[in-house]
């Protein structure tokens, strides 16, 4: 395995990512770091870590490479990474990430189907020290949730950057990495599901990330995230009710569109759910209203129970305080939804995300 961490103003948490794997256990591991001309003292972090590794003998059975390179972006990042890559499965790890224990061999299993060509693992916020990062925590478990129903679909067509993973061949054939795409890791995604190559979710993979501290940091986040599926989907459009046989059929007339449809969704639900509670209040008629939350209280006791063969009965337990979390999370998404759109339409693009770090203080 090739673990690729590209890393830009990441001095805070990039140790601690390296770290988690050294300490995962894989033997064959061969790590690659890159410095995507951080202004921060992340290089040197990296150059100082990897100094006093040699001295105490750590990493002995890895093969290291830190590469620096000038500002050209993450795709631009990864694909430095790819082409020193020698592994036969190639792992990009953000570094604001780490993985927990045991992550790579259960990885490595997922590869023994020589049909497989992707696998993503299950990503979780470690950082609910605020409001924010307690939100984005719920969020996670809900959306990695979801991906369990699309691996059984074999629609899956997310892989987070954050943990994901491809056979080397995948970059033989397909090329490396959009770099014009903020959100390279989901174009990836959907240029392996249109060229009809099998991907799955595997939930014991796990990887802890940190999620945005702040609701500015976090719309930041949001809006890389909706311009770059927006370009994905405009890039991707014949995938979309595809009759292909190489396209799955869940995909393209079910997973797909309805994406589209939730997006769409988002420029009408604010001004509804207050139409909806305002017409409660006025008429004292709270079926609807209790309508939705039965249906939210059902989706928390499905996720407390199955979520990754670890049950979770503190999700419902939580559920009375933490559900109009979502309302605010969908405030969020409008927002970001909106200054995507004013982005497209100017012809404008993001940067990399960054936001204050804190790092990840969970043990893997």
């Amino acid at each position: 395995i090739s673990v690729i961490v590209p890393a830009w103003n990441e001095e805070v948490g990039v140790i601690r990512t390296i770290q988690s794997i050294g300490q995962n256990g894989y033997a064959h591991t061969e790590l690659i770091v890159i410095d995507d001309g951080s202004t921060d003292g992340t290089l040197q972090a990296i150059k100082d870590h990897f100094a006093r590794a040699k001295k105490h003998k750590l990493y002995r059975n890895f093969r290291v490479y830190v590469i620096s390179q000038k500002n050209q972006g993450k795709g631009a990042a990864l694909n430095n990474g790819v082409k020193r890559a020698t592994g036969d499965i190639i792992l990009t790890v953000d570094a604001d990430s780490i993985l927990k224990k045991g992550a790579l061999d259960n990885l490595v299993k997922y590869y023994l189907d020589d049909k497989v060509m992707a696998v993503v693992g299950n990503v979780e916020v470690a950082n609910p020290k605020t409001l924010v990062g307690f939100a984005q925590q719920l969020e996670y478990y809900f959306g990695f949730y979801n991906k369990r129903a699309h691996a059984l679909l074999d629609a899956e067509y997310i892989f987070g950057g954050a943990c994901a993973s491809f056979r080397s061949s995948v970059f033989d054939s397909l090329g490396g990495f959009d770099t014009e795409n903020k959100t390279e890791d989901i174009e990836m995604s959907m240029r392996i599901r249109a060229a009809g190559y099998k991907s799955t979710y595997a939930e014991d993979v796990i990887c802890y990330t940190e999620g945005a501290s702040d609701f500015k940091g976090l719309i930041s986040q949001r809006v890389r995230w909706k311009k770059g599926r927006i370009d994905t989907f405009r890039k991707y459009k014949h995938l979309f009710f595809s009759t292909e046989d190489e396209h799955n059929f869940f995909l393209s007339f079910f997973i797909l569109p309805f994406s589209v449809l939730s997006e769409a969704q988002l420029i009408f639900e604010p001004a509804a759910i207050a139409i909806l509670v305002t017409y409660s209040l006025i008429t004292s008629e709270y079926l609807s209203l209790a309508v939705g939350v039965l249906f939210i209280l059902l989706v928390y006791i499905s996720v407390s129970l199955f979520h990754d063969n670890r049950r979770r009965p503190e999700l419902v337990l939580l559920f009375p305080f933490t559900w109009p979390l979502f309302y605010i999370l969908d405030w969020v998404e409008f927002l970001a939804l909106f200054k995507s759109i004013k982005l497209i339409r100017r012809g404008e693009d993001v940067e990399w995300q960054k936001w204050q770090r804190e790092g990840i203080t969970k043990s893997s």
